[in-house]
């Protein structure tokens, strides 16, 4: 027996099928007898499931039952909503610091490159006496300048009135006379 023949025994087993087609498979199980056994098992298999079925009985109104159908249906909707929203939150959090981390790296690298930068700066090349000069302030009045040559073997230290560098006078002129006697 095909497939389609077995579908249409179980559909006579069952009482499905219309009155010609019925006769036709009648006709079919005084000639088969393979069908027939088959028949057969499929009605004692029927028979033993109508009669060994468990019945479930509702104490509850009808209403009632569905009521309480329909709040677990609700509630459990609701779940899968609040779960949902959760999610893409987590979701939204989670894509701006995959995008956030790189972007924090790369400014704390540029951040460290410059200031490695400015704290490691060479002196400016243009002024060749500048590792010569030495300045130190005395006092907020007198101010001075310190040379250096350690070719020459020679330190000279120039003392100096600020008030007079900032008035311009002549004063200023006469302590360098004092200094270099």
């Amino acid at each position: 027996m095909n497939e389609e023949q077995l579908l249409q025994l179980q559909a006579w087993v069952d009482g499905e099928l219309p009155e010609r087609e019925a006769r036709q498979i009648e006709k079919q199980l005084e000639t088969d007898a393979e069908a027939r056994a088959l028949a057969d098992e499929l009605k004692m298999t029927k028979a033993f499931l109508v009669g060994n079925e468990p019945e479930h009985v509702v104490t509850d109104s009808r209403e009632f039952y569905w009521s309480q159908i329909q709040r677990r249906i609700e509630r459990e909707a609701a779940a899968t909503a609040s779960a949902s929203a959760r999610s893409e939150s987590h979701h939204w959090t989670h894509t701006w610091r995959r995008f956030l981390a790189p972007v924090a790296g790369f400014a704390v690298v540029v951040f460290l490159t410059v200031l490695g930068l400015n704290l490691y700066q060479r002196p400016k090349i243009d002024d060749s006496l500048q590792h010569l000069v030495e300045v130190e302030n005395l006092d907020e009045h007198t101010g001075s300048i310190a040379y250096k040559s350690q070719s020459e073997n020679m330190f000279v230290v120039y003392l100096y009135n600020k008030e007079s560098e900032s008035t311009g006078d002549d004063e200023f002129d006469m302590a360098e006379d004092s200094v270099l006697q």
